[in-house]
């Protein structure tokens, strides 16, 4: 019979579910209490506006996304208006739902009490065109002040980075009418450059087989990093908790899965809408445990001239002290240029091809799926040379075609019938087959 590990829930969902209805909540009624609603920030640099003080996302891609998401013929609509407006198929899908919804009425509007919610302003720090575009057209239809911030590739550019955050300030100030306090700067910057940490520790421990958390629990500690904030103590907490759960359950082999028998990476975006890409592998023990995508988006890693990724080293282990603006601001460069592989992922092609290549290897991972995805340009450029460097590390992999936020460019019958190939090339069967064949057998699985 093959290995079943011991496995248990979560401890820390609870938490986990807790902190994310107090975020969503406090967005819709930031107003009542005279505080701020940012939109953007899909592209970081959350602690940036912390100085004007309590603020709350409005939601990167607006409050009601991921409502949107779970409701396909709703989707659908969005995807067909946007469409019907000029916005088509060569436009950044993401950003056609978010369009159809707006001209829809549905971007804003809070179900329960018929209330429309409008944001104070907009900051994005830009590493996609697709994200100075929506800016551009959030601004024209709904009049929301914005800035973009653009980001450079590498660290010998960072006096640049720094000026355009100190422009950002100055613009904020002018655009809310609030005073902009170093102080509170100060403390953000300290939180994020701990939550990234954190985060990296976090995906370190899916090395361990068997692994501790599935790709989809990774997702989902994200989401409170969106809606709450990379710059808030509370989001630091969560993920101390997190961590320290996930330290226990490797020490001892608690599985997320407990029939895994094969790891696997899903590289570029999934789907936000509900499909079998990230569930259906588990059919024959295999187990999507991480990305490229999901360990650099949101952790800090020091890339060795070898490749190789280590957790980025805190601000007390730099010896940093971090004691006004230009200092603070200096860490924040630091921390996105030198120790975000992700955004050096975004915008620079040999580093994402690269990257993904060494960390399957270093993650023990016994094959990758990619998608080549319709949607989102940014996500699939250098998927076919990944699939080259991949296969030259020895891994195996397979590429299908779909659309991150598009179900009608997702053929799930075709993914389930490319995975089915694939994983019966690594030796796999459907559980439910194996047990029958090692009982007909009787002869032990391989487990790992």
């Amino acid at each position: 019979m093959a290995v079943v590990w011991e496995s248990k829930p979560l401890e820390c969902w609870g938490k986990l579910r807790e902190l994310r209805r107090r975020f969503i909540t406090e967005m819709w009624t930031a107003k009542d209490r005279g505080e701020l609603l940012m939109m953007g920030g899909t592209g970081p640099l959350h602690a940036l506006p912390a100085g004007l003080g309590k603020f709350h996302f409005f939601g990167g891609l607006g409050p009601n996304f991921g409502r949107i998401m779970e409701d396909l013929p709703l989707l659908t609509k969005c995807m067909d208006t946007s469409e019907q407006m000029g916005y088509g198929p060569d436009t950044c899908s993401t950003l056609r739902c978010t369009l159809g919804s707006m001209f829809l009425g549905e971007f804003d509007l809070n179900r329960r009490t018929g209330e429309r919610l409008k944001a104070d302003f907009l900051l994005e720090n830009q590493v996609c065109q697709a994200q100075g575009k929506t800016a551009q057209l959030w601004h024209e239809y709904t009049g929301v002040p914005n800035f973009l911030i653009e980001m450079p590739p590498d660290m010998g550019r960072a006096d640049y980075m720094v000026d355009q955050m100190e422009e950002a300030i100055d613009w904020m100030q002018k655009a809310t009418g609030r005073e902009y306090h170093d102080e509170w700067l100060i403390e953000a910057v300290k939180n994020e450059w701990d939550t990234r940490v954190l985060w990296a520790r976090l995906c370190e421990y899916q090395k361990a087989v068997p692994a501790p958390l599935k790709q989809k629990n990774l997702f989902s500690f994200n989401t409170i990093i969106w809606r709450g904030g990379r710059h808030r103590r509370e989001t630091v907490e969560f993920l101390r908790l997190a961590l320290d759960e996930v330290q226990d359950r490797v020490a001892n082999h608690i599985a997320a899965f407990p029939a895994e028998r094969c790891r696997l990476f899903h590289e570029a975006a999934a789907t936000w809408y509900k499909s079998p890409v990230l569930s259906y592998p588990e059919r024959y023990g295999a187990l999507f445990i991480g990305s490229h995508q999901i360990f650099a988006g949101t952790g800090a890693f020091a890339v060795a001239e070898d490749g190789t990724w280590t957790v980025a080293p805190t601000l007390q282990e730099l010896g940093w002290e971090l004691k006004d603006r230009t200092s603070a601001l200096r860490a924040l460069a630091t921390l996105y240029l030198q120790y975000s592989p992700g955004t050096a992922g975004i915008l620079c092609l040999e580093h994402r091809v690269e990257g993904r290549a060494r960390l399957a290897q270093d993650y023990h991972v016994d094959g990758v799926v990619i998608n080549n995805d319709r949607g989102c340009r940014g996500t699939s450029v250098g998927n076919m040379e990944s699939v080259l460097a991949l296969k030259r590390a020895g891994i195996p992999v397979i590429a299908y075609e779909g659309n991150v936020t598009n179900p009608r460019e997702l053929d799930a019958n075709e993914y389930i019938r490319r995975v089915d190939s694939f994983l019966e090339s690594l030796g796999l069967k459907p559980l439910d087959e194996a047990a029958a064949d090692a009982d007909d057998t009787d002869e032990g699985g391989s487990g790992h």
